[in-house]
């Protein structure tokens, strides 16, 4: 936008959602005009298509586009008392309803559902929405909900049960993005990832001892949907191979710049699902599972397996990937697994009480390090947990950037600015490679239609809840070669 052109804009203050439309010439006006208008302290403006921050000048914004103020605080959301008592309807008033979130633009609709949680279900104590929190189906993702420890509601943790990420450091050597051709020759060799393995194999693979960062030991699951362990799914799942761009701690004997990385995104695939159809079905979906029924126990026991599941999945994923690339397996060694889909029982220290935390995207901060991706365009970043600040996020991290758009927003954007989806085999900020032979996948996982990830990490630095370790660069993401096997 010109210095001296005026633009009209509707801003939106968060979290309350008092909009005002505006004219404004520039930043600095735009900001002055938030302030009186509003009547805050208007400190940061956000594009609301994506997230993104204005920081210098209007050169992004056109007519008529929507945008998002805020005072830049921490956001805090306080539920007034119910008026009205039902079977499903409690007095809010008593639930601790917080957002990490100060860089990081999170949408009002992804917080009202969160206060939507406080409201209408029975025994939550606190919620904690991370800096990646966004619109889900009935309760946002990138959220905790702590409950009290007589109940556990399987519809806050969702269906992707045992969901997670590992990070496994290879022996393969450091390709820089440039080697442009070692890069190609590697993306065309990963054939087959979409495949069902034989039963032979995946019998044998379960019923193996599987040493990675928290010991899975032989895994007695006889399910049908053990076809799929090995397959990475649909959606935002993807195995990324990446290489050390910065390294912030020397002492990390297990890292190194000159070898490369795999970091896998996958779960239980349709196991975790049927689950969740299992225990929702018929029941309420408010039901809570009481502890110490036939329900709660015979639910925790299929959560616990869809975990372990979730978790040999990954590792079968990260063995064929290698495998493709005709490299030893027994060389790699997974440096992180965590799960973030899933209920533990906690003892929180504040109050001297217990909760169950059920997770929805999020990362534990009680486990060690965690890996935090961006998208397939973006930087990923391992860090560590500051322990003694975890209770204030609920034993919880950021599980990634965050949908900034719908995915049928997404497609349709990006379908119109990219027709020949071929373009987007190659990310256009970091020049690395995309295997996805969904075209509809592609232009929903645009990297636009994700927060920035930076935003998120700069937030997790502020609250003080982490340190950052190393920051990954993707030399290739594998999304699907075929259509998804579900």
């Amino acid at each position: 936008m010109a210095s001296n052109a005026k633009i009209r804009v509707t801003v939106t203050l968060q979290p309350s959602g008092k909009s005002s439309v505006l004219i404004v010439q520039t930043l600095d006006d735009l900001l002055r005009q938030c302030s009186s208008k509003l009547r805050v302290k208007a400190r940061r403006i956000f594009l609301a298509s994506t997230g993104e921050e204005l920081l210098t000048d209007l050169s992004k914004v056109s007519n008529d586009m929507k945008l998002i103020v805020t005072c830049g605080d921490t956001y805090t959301v306080t539920n007034p008392p119910s008026t009205t008592q039902t079977n499903s309807i409690i007095d809010s008033s008593k639930v601790s309803v917080q957002v990490i979130a100060n860089r990081t633009l999170v949408e009002q609709e992804a917080i009202d559902q969160l206060k939507n949680v406080a409201r209408i279900y029975p025994h939550v104590k606190h919620i904690w929405g991370m800096p990646d929190l966004h619109v889900g189906q009935a309760t946002p993702i990138g959220c905790v909900v702590a409950t009290e420890p007589s109940v556990v509601y399987p519809e806050l943790i969702g269906s992707d049960i045992g969901c997670g990420m590992s990070f496994v450091r290879t022996s393969l050597r450091l390709v820089y993005e440039d080697d442009d051709r070692k890069l190609s020759k590697w993306t065309k060799q990963l054939q087959g990832l979409d495949d069902y393995l034989p039963k032979e194999r995946i019998d044998e693979f379960l019923q193996s001892d599987l040493q990675w960062p928290t010991t899975v030991n032989k895994v007695n699951i006889d399910h049908s949907e053990n076809e799929q362990l090995g397959t990475i799914g649909a959606g935002n799942h993807f195995v990324e191979l990446q290489r050390i761009e910065e390294l912030y701690d020397d002492k990390e004997e297990d890292l190194s710049k000159d070898y490369l990385y795999l970091l896998v995104h996958s779960g239980s695939r349709s196991l975790g699902e049927r689950i969740l159809r299992e225990f929702c079905k018929g029941k309420g979906e408010l039901r809570g599972l009481e502890k110490g029924t036939d329900d709660y126990d015979i639910y925790m026991s299929k959560h616990d397996e869809a975990c372990a599941w979730a978790k040999r999945n990954r590792a079968l994923i990260a063995q064929r990937f290698l495998t493709c690339l005709g490299q030893m397996t027994t060389s790699a060694q997974c440096l992180v697994d965590i799960w973030h889909n899933n209920v533990v029982l906690k003892d929180l220290s504040s109050d001297n009480s217990q909760v169950h935390l059920h997770r929805k995207g999020a990362a534990p901060s009680d486990t060690g390090r965690v890996v935090i991706p961006g998208s397939r365009g973006t930087h990923s970043y391992l860090v560590e947990p500051i322990d003694q600040n975890q209770e204030s996020s609920g034993y919880s991290l950021a599980h990634g950037a965050g949908r900034a758009m719908s995915r049928s927003k997404a497609h349709q954007r990006f379908s119109g600015k990219y027709p020949d989806s071929d373009r987007l085999r190659i990310t256009e900020t970091l020049d690395s490679h995309v295997v996805c032979d969904d075209k509809q996948l592609l232009y929903e996982e645009h990297p636009e239609a994700y927060k920035t990830i930076d935003a998120v990490i700069d937030d997790l630095v502020e609250a003080k809840l982490i340190r950052v370790i190393a920051k990954m660069r993707p030399l290739i993401t594998y999304k699907t070669r075929l259509t998804h096997k579900e």
